[in-house]
């Protein structure tokens, strides 16, 4: 009855597997965001949600340098490039012209609150007649005369003066620049813009498309106008890192999988066995999308190349299944005993195997997090298919290629298992020895965030030449100021300007576009002594021989604006290439202070700390700080690991002296760790990570070369071939061009085979006399 349910159960769920990909394969959306690698953990959820608004903002704009030898081309150039990325939906071009435009459409209804430190003083150190007089002089003086609206609605100019002294005080990345690069014999310009994505591409078709068709811009600009155009954001990396995964992808995909078929038709020279294998590994893997897609709402890129590495854990059971099974007696009562002992073993593997990848959860790492998803999801629906489907594809005789697997047990066992002693004293000399060498070398130990991918060095060359060309703000570090309130928010920013005192000018924040609302009220009564009958207004009229009268539209235009104000809210809805300065979140506000290069940051760091609303932060300090946090964290839950599986190990077999099988997976590990430092790679989390899973693996071996006791030689080839199939898949990791991927297979891929030579070396007992019903060659 349990089996009927649960074959049911299994066949439903078949079921809305196959509809899913049919048709709903249109929600898998495949993930590319460089996000989920950050391992900064934020328990304030407002707080983490304005540092999440932060950070889109940040990798959703780009910058652009075209430089050339002729200033006009230069110019041309842009121009007609600004052109051809407007035309792409999901671009914004954020030019000078057009942000100015869009400053002045929303300041002007509110200009009468608007005034400059300068309009203060002159308001409160001089009279009626020598206001007046100097708007006359401005009026005719060369250069001074500007009026960015029109003369009835700011006669005086001031609200032209605030904004020109605004614009100049804001010095914005996102502004076109011109400068010149003088050599010794060429002088070249340049001139640089951003570009915002609107409309991030929500998979890796459309990311690609987008990409390709900036590329085809870039390219056509270039040769019609003889310039060369660079380009820097965090798009660019996203879309390098991608292919680098897709690369990855195809090798280990297509790699394991060639090697899960030669091999399987090597030693079943049948279809039966192939076809347990392949719908065991597309059932599990199709299942893991579809818990990845309904947990995650889309599938991580290197989600996908983790999980590619479990085609070689998921053939393990249908090959286990396939040597005992069918190894069976013609006594019905010993075919029992030997079924669940089978079972019972294939039970203890997928729960080490479990433990292994579901350890990865506890990382703070969301990708780490979807991977655990991802795989303990697939393990599981691929070992029920195994259970499930595995009598029904033994129902006919199997023949199995034995000579050769027995030929590479021998060899093995004549280097390693001769002296069983001998091996296990040196496992233990070389465990101890590794163990020191790691303890003396903490230089061989990095939780720079940055080693985590391999980034093309063109595409580092174009970052580090944009950036000495246009960034005016340090990379990575800026101020967050909290508030209840606009007005905590802003009191807030006031106290550290004048803590700061000059310095203040190192700093950009919504001061510099826009006065408190507090300000804006007291500019409004400043400038009643401009716009009051007899004022400066009605003055500068006479002086210029029109009529008093004729200030009347003005004086009413500033009547009419009491209690007006523009909060920054607004302003960013009126300019959306803004960044986002200000968030609001759940009843709290919060400010970013943007840095500017070559500031005195421990002055700036200082001066934050006297203020309590005020923190700040340097996102490559603390995200080096948070990898190391998660890997001293893995390394305490690695042992947790341990001390669970020694439990669970101690309560099955009753003795506490099975505890010493982990003994095995101990030795692999720390060898492993010495071996990859010694090889060069840096000690990170992912290492620590991947030794979860060297652990599960190595419990695999151990426990049925340790069950099956009956069959040593039918285990000894089971594990021979468990092991060729996880090293194969594991081993392509190791040959990863991106780091991250490059330790997880590597640390497998030493520590699996150290396990697998101790399974078939250290349980070498007698063989027993091999029951019939396996036909062997």
């Amino acid at each position: 009855m349990v089996l009927q349910f649960a074959r049911f159960i299994f066949v439903t769920l078949i079921v809305g597997l196959v509809l899913f990909f049919s048709f709903g394969s249109k929600h898998i959306r495949i993930e590319t965001n460089l996000n989920d690698l950050n391992p900064t953990k934020i328990s304030d959820q407002s707080l983490k949600y304005a540092m999440d608004t932060l950070t889109q903002d940040v990798s959703h704009r780009f910058i652009v340098v075209l430089k050339g030898k002729e200033q006009r081309a230069v110019e041309a150039a842009a121009e007609q490039m600004q052109a051809q990325l407007s035309e792409l939906k999901n671009l914004l071009v954020v030019s000078d012209q057009h942000l100015q435009s869009n400053y002045l459409a929303a300041l002007s209804p509110f200009r009468f609150n608007l005034l400059s430190d300068a309009q203060r003083q002159s308001l409160t150190d001089k009279g009626i007649n020598a206001l007046a007089s100097d708007a006359q002089r401005k009026l005719y003086q060369l250069g001074n005369g500007v009026r960015l609206i029109p003369f009835e609605q700011d006669p005086l100019g001031w609200f032209s003066e605030y904004l020109l002294s605004s614009l100049d005080k804001l010095n914005i990345v996102s502004t076109m620049q011109e400068s010149a690069e003088e050599s010794e014999e060429v002088t070249s310009s340049f001139t640089s813009f951003a570009v915002s994505i609107t409309e991030y591409p929500e998979n890796m078709a459309q990311q690609q498309s987008l990409y390709q068709s900036i590329k085809d811009i870039e390219l056509n600009v270039s040769q019609a106008f003889d310039v060369n155009i660079l380009h820097s954001g965090m798009f660019f990396f996203a879309v390098d890192s991608a292919q680098s995964a897709k690369s990855d992808i195809q090798l280990i995909a297509i790699g394991s999988i060639v090697g899960v078929l030669l091999l399987m038709l090597m030693v079943f020279r049948s279809l039966l066995p192939l076809f347990l294998s392949l719908s065991s590994i597309a059932i599990g893997v199709g299942f893991g999308v579809l818990i990845s897609t309904l947990a995650f709402g889309s599938i991580h890129i290197l989600t996908i190349v983790f999980g590619a590495s479990l085609i070689g854990i998921v053939v393990d059971y249908s090959l286990h299944y396939f040597y005992h099974f069918l190894s069976h007696n013609q006594d019905p009562a010993h075919n029992r005993n030997h079924a669940k002992t089978l079972y019972r073993a294939m039970l203890l593997s997928v729960l080490t195997s479990l433990i292994g990848y579901g350890a990865l959860s506890i990382s703070d790492l969301v990708i780490l997090k979807k991977v655990a998803l991802f795989s303990c999801a697939g393990l599981i629906m691929a070992w029920i298919s195994v259970m499930i489907l595995g009598p029904l594809v033994t129902r006919r005789p199997i023949v199995a290629r034995q000579v050769f697997l027995r030929k590479v047990i021998a060899a093995s066992q004549a280097v390693f298992a001769s002296h069983p002693r001998a091996l296990i004293g040196a496992g233990l000399i070389f465990a101890s020895i590794a163990g020191l060498y790691l303890y003396t070398n903490q230089s061989h130990i990095n939780d720079d965030p940055r080693l985590f991918f391999h980034v093309s060095n063109s595409l580092l060359e174009q970052e580090k030449e944009v950036a000495s060309l246009t960034e005016v703000y340090e990379p990575g570090r800026y101020l967050i100021v909290k508030g209840r309130d606009s007005d905590q928010v802003f009191e807030s920013l006031a106290a550290l300007y004048n803590t700061l005192g000059n310095q203040s000018r190192q700093l950009s924040s919504v001061l510099d576009w826009l006065p408190s609302p507090g300000t804006q009220v007291q500019d409004y009564q400043y400038q009643q002594s401009l716009y009051q009958d007899g004022g400066v207004t009605d003055t500068f009229f006479e002086k210029l021989g029109l009529n008093a009268a004729q200030s009347e539209p003005i004086k009413t235009a500033y009547r009419n604006a009491e209690n007006r104000i523009l909060d920054f809210p607004t302003l960013m809805q009126d300019l959306p290439s803004l960044p986002p300065l200000w968030v609001e979140h759940d009843g709290r506000v919060f400010s970013f202070v943007l840095i500017r290069k070559n500031s005195d940051l421990d002055s700036i760091d200082l001066a934050s700390r006297a203020i309590g609303n005020i923190e700040y932060v340097n996102t490559l300090a603390n995200a080096s700080d948070a990898l190391k946090a998660q890997r001293v964290t893995g390394s305490k839950l690695l042992f947790l690991a341990y001390a669970l599986i020694a439990v669970m190990l101690a309560l099955y077999y009753r003795r506490i002296s099975a505890v010493l099988l982990l003994l095995i997976p101990l030795v692999a590990s720390a060898i492993t760790l010495a071996s990859v430092s010694a090889l060069g790679q840096p000690i990170t989390v992912f290492h620590i990570m991947a030794l979860f899973l060297v652990l599960g693996l190595g419990m695999d071996y151990i426990i049925f070369a340790k069950e099956m006791t009956e069959q040593r030689a039918i285990t000894q080839q089971a594990i021979l071939l468990s092991a060729v199939t996880s090293l194969l898949s594991f081993g392509l990791l190791a040959f990863s061009s991106m780091p991250i991927v490059q330790a997880f297979g590597s640390t497998i891929l030493i520590g699996n085979s150290i396990n697998f030579i101790a399974a078939i070396s250290l349980f070498n007992r007698p063989r027993l006399k091999m029951e019939k019903g396996l036909n062997v060659e």
